[in-house]
Order: structure tokens, then sequence, then C-alpha cells
């Protein structure tokens, strides 16, 4: 977690801390558009789903563990402006803005994006390996007793070390997405930080996105 005084100094100079949050609303108006993105956008509702629930764990064991909330990157970042902002010796606001494609203009913009993935998938390696361990273990008692410890022992290592590897390539898909469209979202919010700063605002935002104090 960043140092809260660091990011204090920081915020002290600008007037707009920028987010990311990729809209997930319009699935269904895509899915409606083109049935095989379908994949892409159940992989992307599981993912967000996950993260929001470990993102609970983890802040939830900070709060018994230290006592303090625990808020990812830029999360955090907007809760310590929100605090600011509630001074009554602050005589400016820090305004907080959400700048993030969605997924229908990120379809508009590049459909490889939701099924180009699926099939230039470099883990699907992965899922052939997985497969093959899977035909071992259907024919492994042809040389071992299936009541043999060392069966037992492979069948108990070598079963699940399958399944993960045959769920691999859709594990990867959100990150695959991310990076493919990482370029697309950070165009919008440049776009945006070159508006505010034109108009002599100073803006926080990621820190690998250019122009951004």
């Amino acid at each position: 977690m960043p140092r809260r005084d660091v990011i204090e100094r920081v915020l002290d100079i600008v007037d707009y801390v920028l987010l990311k949050g990729l809209s997930v609303r319009s699935w269904r108006e895509l899915v409606k558009r083109d049935w095989r993105t379908i994949i892409v956008i159940i992989t992307l509702l599981i993912y967000f789903r996950a993260l929001r629930l470990l993102t609970r764990i983890v802040s939830l064991c900070y709060r018994l563990r230290c006592g303090i909330d625990f808020k990812v990157g830029m999360e955090y970042v907007a809760e310590l402006a929100n605090n600011m902002n509630k001074r009554v010796n602050m005589n400016r606001r820090i305004k907080i803005e959400t700048v993030d494609e969605d997924l229908v203009s990120i379809y508009e913009k590049d459909r490889e994006a939701f099924t180009g993935i699926l099939w230039r998938n470099p883990f699907w390696a992965f899922s052939i390996i997985g497969m093959v361990i899977l035909i071992f273990l259907k024919h492994i008692p042809w040389f071992i007793p299936p009541i043999s410890l060392v069966f037992i022992i492979l069948k108990y290592i070598l079963l699940p070390l399958s399944v993960a590897f045959i769920i691999t390539p859709i594990l990867a898909i959100s990150e695959l997405f991310s990076h493919k469209t990482m370029t697309i979202r950070d165009a919008k919010l440049i776009n945006r930080v070159r508006e505010l700063i034109n108009q002599g605002h100073k803006v926080r935002g990621e820190k690998h996105v250019n122009y951004i104090i």
C-alpha cells in the first residue's frame, strides 16, 4: 500500500484524480450484437466478482490485524482525496472522475479483443498437456495396480494438475483482454488528461500513462 504522507503531498497540488474502471454494464447489448463475445464476457464478469470478493477479504484482514481499511491502487488515492475534501480548511475541492471505455466501445474499436484472444490464446498448449495427463491416468491401471500406493499418489497429484492445465486458457482470458485493450483504454484517459491540462488543471492518475502528474 502506498505511503499516505507521500500521496497527500501529491494531492496538495492536484485538482483532479482520474480513475480507470472498465464498465461491463453493456455486456447484454454486446452479446445481442455478437454472440461470439459471450465467453470473454462471462470470464470478465467472473473475474471482477472474484476480484471484489478477494479485495473484501484482504480488507477485512487488514481491518482486524492493523485497524485500517485496505484499498487497492487509485481507490486508496481517491479515498484520501475524499477525506481531504472534508477538511474545513480546504479552500478547494479535488474532483474525482472515472475515465474508461465500456465493452461496446472497445468492441467497435477492436473486435479481436473479444474473438481473437480465444483462438490465438497462447495457453491452449496447457490444455493439451492436461488432456494428455488425463489420458495417461485413464490407462495407467494397465501398468500399475489401482490399489497400489504409487497409483493413489499419482492420481491425487496428476488429476488436480491436469484440471489446472485444462482451465488455464480460460483463466488467462481476463489478463489477455486487459493487455490487448490497454492502448484503447489509455487513449481515452490520456485525451481527458490533455483536456484538463489545457484548462490549467493538475491531474493525478495511473503511473504507466504519460502526461499525468
